[in-house]
């Protein structure tokens, strides 16, 4: 049987290409496989480039956490020398984050900016900013602090890193960070179509994974409609209902308006950049993974991209996943045929998070 492997990361316990890994070592032993490990635009997304472009290189660097603590991260910088490829997750993951760590209403995106900085002075002309899996919510504020821009309340002083402080914003002044990035395209990659505001806000629908109660959520959202509008007035663009800026805690919405960013569906770009379309009619099963099968699945992570391809071209699809959300799938067109859960080979659900390639085998085995 011809299978086509294309795993996302399982967030926190293993990369897409560990996964893949894993996968192929079974499978190969019984049918043929071709494996392609995804990102959507979160975790893997330097790995995803790198498999495109072997010739690229890592760009070692510090830059603040989401915790705004100095870590060792790095940056891609592409074979032709012109192109850098930042991953949100690697610099202010929330995979890497410990539980009593989490702080939403302060937590920053300013290492982000640190990173672009740094691809700026190392020669890059385009950036390719991978969004997702991060444990800030602070819409890119901290971002485009570290990169010139000046947050400033009434009173004309500027205002702390964070979330919450952003309730005291009251101007954002852009003439540094366009002195800074000038020349430069900057491409916000985006694993989910999310709006900032709105019923599937940021905040309301991401908030809680990044540690954010329901009150918490509330200072969230409003914090994000103060930043909105004052982005809005100083760039003139709508950050506040487009579709994707909700995406690595809203980071898209700061790259969008502060940096003049072009937005992309994460998946469906990198589908297409990878032409992994062309293998859908070779295959006779299509195998897609990732850590958590729920509804936010479903607002444009990489498996829904799979899942989309596979319906087009009349494939089945085997979804393996740590966790499945049940709700998720009840009147969902899109909706897997067969679901291997991790959880159901292993003890306990926290079993199988810590030993996720264990019993991603054990399914392999089964197939």
């Amino acid at each position: 049987m011809n299978i086509l492997l294309l795993p996302n990361a399982f967030k926190g316990s293993l990369s897409a290409l560990a996964a893949a890994r894993e996968l192929t070592r079974v499978l190969t032993k019984k049918h043929t496989v071709r494996a392609y490990p995804l990102s959507d635009g979160g975790d893997g997304f330097m790995d995803f480039f790198r498999t495109l472009d072997p010739q690229a290189k890592t760009i070692f660097l510090t830059a603040k956490n989401a915790f705004l603590k100095p870590r060792r991260t790095s940056f891609l910088r592409l074979s032709d020398g012109k192109t850098a490829v930042i991953e949100t997750a690697r610099i202010c993951g929330l995979g890497a984050a410990k539980k009593e760590e989490l702080d939403p209403l302060g937590a920053s995106s300013y290492g982000v900016g640190q990173a672009m900085l740094r691809a700026v002075q190392d020669g890059a002309k385009t950036i390719y900013v991978g969004l997702g899996g991060v444990a800030c919510n602070d819409g890119g504020a901290g971002m485009a602090a570290a990169c010139g821009a000046k947050l400033l309340d009434k009173d004309g002083r500027e205002i702390a890193l964070g979330a919450e402080p952003l309730l005291q914003l009251a101007r954002v002044d852009l003439t540094a960070l366009k002195q800074t990035m000038k020349g430069v395209r900057v491409y916000a990659v985006a694993d989910v179509t999310n709006p900032l505001l709105g019923p599937k806000s940021s905040a309301k629908v991401f908030g809680p994974q990044k540690g954010a109660t329901p009150a918490q959520v509330k200072v969230l959202d409003r914090a994000m409609a103060r930043w909105a509008r004052a982005v809005k007035n100083a760039s003139g663009r709508d950050i506040a209902h487009t579709p994707c800026t909700a995406a690595a805690g809203a980071i898209a919405a700061g790259l969008y308006g502060c940096f003049g960013a072009t937005l992309l569906v994460g998946a469906d770009f990198l589908f297409q950049k990878a032409h992994l379309e062309e293998h859908f009619d070779w295959a006779d099963l299509i195998i897609t993974a990732e850590g958590k099968l729920d509804r936010q699945t479903f607002y444009g992570k990489a498996p829904l991209a799979v899942l989309k391809l596979a319906k087009k071209h009349k494939k089945p699809v085997l979804f393996i996943c740590g966790q499945l959300e049940e709700k998720a799938l009840q009147k969902q067109p899109l909706a897997p045929a067969q679901v291997a859960v991790l959880a159901d080979f292993a003890p306990d659900a926290q079993t199988s998070m810590q030993h996720p390639a264990v019993y991603l085998r054990r399914v392999a085995k089964a197939v």
